[in-house]
């Protein structure tokens, strides 16, 4: 089964790769602890931030019961005529100055809360400016590009913060997410870990974390926090398709099948779910649980999806189940042969010619290659196909007559395939057709077909070369041979005529 799943399996994977990380959720920066959070930062850490004169915190403390009571359309009143004051000072005898950084950043919260976000963004600028090492405003300020999903302007911000001492999981949180966005997964996990540190019940950091595990590869862990995702919202139907991708990946393939199918029980299994589920049973060589899911998810869907139908009667075929192949088929026709398109067509009239193959009905299997070379005469794959048909029937016929027509229709088959613009169809015609005429002793008509074969073949050459060498010995054989005939033949001719004339001359 190893070869089937090299079909199976990348196709698996691809499903869930992760392309873009997952949106941060808006409630992120809706919830109480958050807003609660941010009002605390009008506070001042006098440690680590701005120092403020004797002036500016007695506007702080007016503000703090202005605050405090969310009055921030009012703090943010009195705060503009302080700095306006401070600027342009009514007394004369005091000098004008800028108001500290502390007291700017101050007024940047007050235009987030309000909404005001570029008078914010210009504040928290300003005021990083005035002291490059404010440790909040870089952290407010990188709040502020994150709610806008402006990430990669938030990101030296969210690092900053870090350096200065910051700590909170949002500020990792965040800083994780745009990590991950760059595909710095290695980053990203360390920053989403510390985030989950600190808050666990965070479903922004789980799913990041898992993300970030998936785009690792790290399959054991990322199903590990999968899991507890699924935990907390078991009606997630991707998730446990994720978990089922991972599962796949480390080889745990009953695993991934236990997923599907609660998928399927919960009635949140959706068509391609099902095909998954199908591919995997095909995998592990249970045709019959195959064709279950394979027909559970034509019926999932509206439109048929011929290809995907026709792929998985394919598989099935591989496995040595033609009955299995021929359910899915009858299913496809009773469901879809009407809509069909020429080339769906087609494609399905091939595989019923691969289906009657296998039960070994080749006249069916011939007639099925012909009915789609009427819809697509150029279809090269299809006139190899019938001419190996018909050089297998030739083989099994009991009438030398009839052995040689249908050797005949096999030449012209691939006489019309030699040429293909498809190189692979190409060489196909060419090998076969050699073939044919080196099991009827042509080697000479044969050598031409077979050298076309090896120059259109791609990858290795050993198995073909090899054959090529052997039929250059027969056909020089033959050659030789020929000569020998002929050379007879002559001399034969040259006698009756001596004789001939010696019988003339006599009279």
């Amino acid at each position: 089964m190893f070869r089937l799943s090299l079909i199976l399996f990348p196709a698996l994977g691809v499903s869930f790769s992760i392309a873009e990380p997952i949106k941060l959720s808006a409630s992120l920066f809706k919830s109480p602890e958050f807003k609660e959070r941010f009002v605390g930062s009008y506070g001042f850490l006098p440690q680590v931030e701005p120092k403020v004169d004797r002036e500016e915190a007695q506007v702080i403390a007016e503000l703090s019961e202005l605050l405090s009571s969310s009055r921030f359309r009012e703090a943010e009143v009195r705060l503009l005529d302080f700095i306006k004051e401070r600027k342009n000072p009514i007394d004369p005898e005091k000098e004008s100055k800028d108001v500290s950084a502390a007291l700017i950043f101050t007024l940047g919260n007050l235009y987030f809360q309000n909404d005001q976000v570029a008078d914010a963004e210009k504040a928290y600028l300003i005021a990083i400016k005035r002291h490059p090492a404010f440790r909040r405003a870089h952290k407010n300020l990188a709040l502020l590009y994150a709610t806008k999903d402006k990430i990669e302007q938030a990101k030296p911000h969210l690092m900053k913060a870090i350096d200065l001492g910051e700590s909170d999981h949002r500020t990792f949180g965040l800083l994780g997410y745009a990590l991950l966005k760059e595909e710095k997964f290695l980053a990203a996990e360390a920053a989403y870990r510390q985030a989950y540190l600190l808050k666990p019940d965070e479903k922004d950091w789980k799913l990041g974390l898992a993300q970030t595990l998936l785009a690792k590869e790290d399959w054991p862990q990322a199903a590990a926090m999968l899991q507890t995702l699924i935990d907390e919202s078991p009606e997630n139907a991707l998730l446990w398709q994720q978990q089922a991708n991972c599962f796949i990946q480390n080889g745990e393939v009953p695993r991934a099948a236990e997923n599907y199918e609660v998928l399927r029980l919960k009635g949140l299994a959706d068509e391609t779910a099902l095909n998954q589920l199908g591919d995997i049973y095909a995998n592990q060589d249970q045709p019959l649980l195959a064709l279950g899911a394979y027909l559970s998810a034509m019926k999932k869907s509206e439109t048929i999806n011929v290809a995907r139908t026709l792929k998985a009667a394919k598989y099935l075929l591989q496995l040595e189940a033609p009955r299995e192949a021929e359910t899915l088929i009858d299913e496809l026709d009773d469901r879809g042969g009407d809509s069909m398109t020429d080339e769906q067509q087609v494609e399905t009239l091939l595989v019923k010619s691969d289906i009657a193959k296998t039960y070994e009905a080749l006249g069916v299997a011939s007639d099925f290659l012909a009915k789609a070379l009427l819809l697509r005469p150029a279809n090269g794959g299809a006139r190899v196909k019938l001419g190996e048909l018909f050089a297998e029937r030739a083989a099994l016929a009991d009438k030398p007559e009839v052995a040689a027509d249908l050797k005949q229709q096999a030449r012209v088959n691939f006489t019309l395939a030699v040429d293909h613009t498809d190189a692979k169809v190409a060489f196909q015609a060419n090998l076969r057709f050699a073939q044919l005429l080196v099991k009827d002793g042509q080697y000479l008509k044969a050598l031409p077909r077979l050298e076309q074969a090896v120059r259109l073949k791609t990858g290795s050459k050993q198995s073909i070369e090899q054959y090529l060498r052997r039929v250059q010995r027969a056909a020089e054989r033959e050659k030789a041979k020929n000569e020998r005939i002929e050379l007879d033949r002559a001399e034969k001719r040259e006698a009756a005529e001596k004789a001939a004339k010696e019988a003339e001359s006599g009279q």
